[in-house]
């Protein structure tokens, strides 16, 4: 029954079962730049660019590139048409349960609710390491003496998550100063590098060398396998522009909205890594140094611009990037919580349900985010293959919890699905098929080790975390869930 006094978002929302409790207060630009600047492409591709030449060289890099951006496009287009007819906090936790049948619907959602969690909160692991490794790089640019200390890594990783916490803490309005920042930091900082450093390199290399050139040092002899392992970088640096999904319900004509903020946070994601991918590979020096330096950034930058203050400052831009990367997935990783927990699928969920009364901020939850994130990181001491787990725990977890959503409309849904003012018409089943496809052949090449023959210090351990991942989520499904969660709890005020 409709209620006449609510207004257009909460009466959308009430349709759907729950009851406002968040201020809207979230514009088309602050919901697309949440995304863009979660996503982070200019800190996180340039962070791992280093490594991953050696499997294809430069032309892996580029040509991985356009063959990723298509289909990522795919899933965002598929996201954006769900999240108009579905625009809820739970993002793919919540689409899981709505696009299957009353039988399956609580397995799936239950699944995938856990599956991203695990996701979300390992990717700010890797973010908030990322960003403590730029502050000592940026250290070690400026400096003699070097520092090399676990201690100090993990030091910084813990302040700097102490930091990002207590801004989230602030609220929504505080957030969306930050993302304001960010776009006009992130673009005018983009603008910088891409004309500073080709203009300074001392030589630039040829067309012929950045789209043909191909580099062979991960042992396999398959052109192929080398090409699909090169590939991951455009993979792991496209994610993230789902987060959007986790502030739905505090923003403005959200149907509409978010839709339209996945859309163009995808489009500025492509053409941005496009234009610095291209810099960058017009602009190194010498790729056997970068490959076997331990700060490969800080070396292409300095081998470029040969001034370690630049390097220095270029390293600033990205690290603001980063930490405003982390400051909004961790926001969006404790409203998926909260989602949750409102949803009856965490652990006492009574108490990580309830908002702060001052400014509606999960706060309890990204409390429990910042203690799991230090316990995690801890025995990164003892060994770097850990380490190596975590981030393949966050690459595969999301890319599955992309596509279950999907996978469950095929299955049960598929032209019944209630279409919101954003709609791909008869584009949408053959748009959610491929999203598909494309997700289950890229979670395989997740899995590939980056050099051959493998060992345990070269082991790419997604498909090992991935299995961890699911026994984990259908071992609280069968203790828990299966008893005590049938779907969404019904928490709309009565009229």
């Amino acid at each position: 029954m409709e209620s006449n006094n609510l207004d257009y978002d909460a009466q959308r929302l009430h349709d759907l079962g729950y009851k406002q409790e968040f201020k809207r207060e979230v514009s088309l630009f602050v919901q697309a730049g949440f995304s863009f600047t979660t996503m982070g492409v200019l800190p996180n591709w340039m962070v791992g660019f280093g490594p991953s030449i050696n499997a294809g060289g430069p032309s892996s890099l580029f040509w991985g590139w356009i063959v990723v951006a298509p289909f990522v496009c795919c899933i965002a287009l598929s996201m954006a048409e769900v999240i108009s007819s579905y625009p809820l906090e739970g993002g793919v936790f919540s689409w899981s349960l709505m696009l299957s049948n009353k039988k399956w619907g609580p397995f799936m959602s239950y699944m995938n609710g856990y599956v991203y969690l695990i996701g979300l909160v390992t990717a700010n692991i890797t973010l908030g390491y990322s960003a403590a490794d730029f502050i000592i790089y940026i250290a070690n640019t400026l400096n003699i003496a070097q520092i090399t200390s676990q201690g100090a890594t993990v030091g910084l990783y813990c302040a700097i998550f102490i930091i990002a916490t207590g801004y989230n803490f602030l609220g929504m309005r505080f957030s969306s100063y930050l993302n304001k920042f960010l776009v006009f930091w992130v673009g005018i900082g983009t603008i910088i590098i891409i004309c500073t450093v080709p203009a300074m390199a001392p030589n630039l290399n040829s067309a012929k060398w950045v789209f043909t050139e191909f580099t062979n040092n991960t042992g396999y002899e398959s052109v192929g396998m080398v090409f699909f392992v090169g590939m991951l970088q455009a993979g792991w640096t496209l994610v993230g522009y789902e987060c959007g999904a986790q502030i739905v319900e505090g923003t403005k004509r959200a149907d509409v909205t978010a839709p339209r903020g996945i859309i163009i946070c995808v489009a500025g994601a492509v053409i941005q890594g496009f234009v610095i991918i291209l810099v960058t590979l017009f602009s190194i020096q010498d790729v056997n140094e970068i490959i076997e330096s331990e700060m490969p950034l800080s070396t292409f930058f300095l081998r470029a611009t040969n001034s370690p203050r630049l390097t220095a400052f270029f390293l600033v831009i990205l690290l603001l990037a980063q930490f405003g990367s982390l400051c909004n997935s961790m926001l969006a990783t404790g409203h998926f919580a909260f989602a949750l927990a409102r949803d009856g699928c965490l652990p006492f969920s009574s108490y990580f349900s309830k908002l702060s009364e001052t400014n509606n901020v999960p706060q309890r939850a990204l409390f429990a985010q910042l203690v799991i994130s230090i316990l995690v990181i801890m025995p990164t001491f003892a060994s770097v293959i850990y380490w190596q787990a975590i981030m393949s725990a966050a690459v595969i977890s999301i890319n599955v919890a992309y596509g279950l959503p999907f996978l469950c409309r095929l299955i049960w849904v598929r032209n019944d699905m209630p279409r919101g003012p954003f709609s791909l018409g008869r584009f949408g089943l053959a748009l959610n098929f491929i999203s598909v496809v494309w997700i289950c052949f890229f979670s395989i090449v997740l899995c590939i080790p980056s050099v051959s023959p493998v060992s345990s210090e070269t082991m790419n351990w997604a498909s090992v975390m991935i299995g961890g991942v699911m026994i984990f989520s259908l071992f609280f499904w069968f203790i828990s869930g299966r008893k005590n969660y049938g779907g969404k709890n019904t928490n709309v005020e009565k009229q």
